[in-house]
């Protein structure tokens, strides 16, 4: 899979960009606000979901704008797409809208994305030690970059536990409407619970063996319905949560939420060799056994849909001593799709020289090469 060509159109603080990548590994450099990371943002937005940063519509236009694009030309196996995302001009409230080969789909989900891709950004350094819908959010990108329907579950999913916890406060007597929510939020509930039960597997397999200087790392998912999962089959634990949601409807009226549901899962993740659990670790561990996760993942996306995901690597160095450093970018040299890869200055990347397209920003631009 190779990204080649990207423009940007009054999206962040460019007004108007296109970047040609001309080599597999992009090394992007420039100071703090340059625009980095909005780059970054701008290929995740092609992807199933929010993007890297999850922001509101509102806030991706340029100074406010209410008109933005993202354009893209991906070759796949040697066969090239356009994907393109902005928003529709015209409309009272900003609505986005999604193009394959300049046609309009109705919605992000209406078809199999055949653009995967993975990132790492500095926020992700405090993923152990925050909240666990931070984590839920990384799992669910593991996942949709190995299945892509597993966007279409969750957002089904939230559609009706949304429903049926706004039902319970205005109209908690109506048992049959609240039958049938709760009867989408198990059938969804499952279907999502087993596409992260298979991923986290398959990423155990695939990182039983640390690459080069990285660990080989376990995660392990903390669900109630994947464990039911572990012993029963999936209608049987459909029935399941299907009781669960109806035995805590006055519960769930009293707080307002749903209080049972994969909405509330978490996964642990572990140095394998080490028994240590990413949670205890220092920083520069935790960023450590992220990138193993990572590396181990995208060989599972590479196997399992045929072509490797885009990596998109926001400052990763940091936090890395100089062994690691070196390694992974050795692991760059190798890998099989683009690799976009931000940092302040070109320096630590010395062992890209040659091999990579070095491009430095300032100001939504790109400043010319000397």
């Amino acid at each position: 899979m190779q990204l080649t060509k990207l423009s940007l159109y009054h999206f962040r603080n460019y007004e108007q960009l296109t970047l040609y990548p001309d080599s597999p590994i992009v090394v992007l450099t420039g100071e703090n606000g340059s625009g980095k990371t909005n780059l970054l943002e701008a290929i995740s937005l092609l992807t199933p979901g929010r993007g890297l940063r999850a922001a509101p519509l509102s806030h991706l236009g340029q100074n406010g704008s209410t008109q933005w694009a993202v354009a893209s030309r991906i070759m796949v196996d040697g066969d090239g797409m356009e994907l393109g995302t902005g928003l529709q001009a015209g409309t009272e409230s900003p609505r986005r809208i999604f193009l394959l080969n300049g046609k309009p789909l109705r919605h992000q989900n209406a078809w199999e994305n055949p653009l995967a891709a993975i990132w790492l950004t500095p926020q992700m350094d405090r993923l152990f030690s925050e909240s666990a819908s931070g984590r839920r959010r990384f799992l669910d990108r593991l996942v949709m970059a190995a299945y892509p329907h597993h966007a279409r579950e969750l957002a089904a999913y939230d559609r009706a536990m949304s429903q049926r916890n706004r039902l319970l406060q205005t109209r908690s007597h109506e048992q049959v409407w609240l039958a049938g929510l709760e009867s989408a939020m198990a059938r969804h509930g499952v279907s999502i619970a087993a596409a992260r039960n298979e991923t986290a597997h398959q990423i155990n397999l695939y990182a039983q063996q640390g690459m080069e200087a990285f660990p080989a790392v376990q995660i392990k998912l903390t669900c109630a319905i994947a464990d039911q999962l572990d012993n029963h089959a999936a209608l049987q634990v459909e029935d399941w949560l299907k009781h669960q949601l109806a035995t805590s409807r006055a519960l769930d009226r009293e707080k307002g939420r749903s209080s049972i549901g994969v909405h509330k899962s978490d996964f642990q993740l572990t140095d394998l060799k080490k028994k240590l659990p990413a949670a205890l670790a220092s920083t520069g561990q935790q960023k450590s056994l992220l990138i193993g996760l990572i590396l181990a993942h995208a060989k599972l996306v590479r196997d399992h849909r045929g072509t490797a995901p885009i990596l998109l690597l926001d400052e990763p160095l940091v936090h890395l001593d100089e062994q690691r450093r070196h390694s992974l970018q050795n692991i760059l040299l190798n890998f099989q799709s683009t690799v976009l890869i931000t940092g302040t200055d070109c320096a630590p990347f010395a062992p890209l020289q040659g091999h990579a397209q070095f491009a430095t920003l300032k100001h939504g631009a790109f400043l010319p090469n000397i």
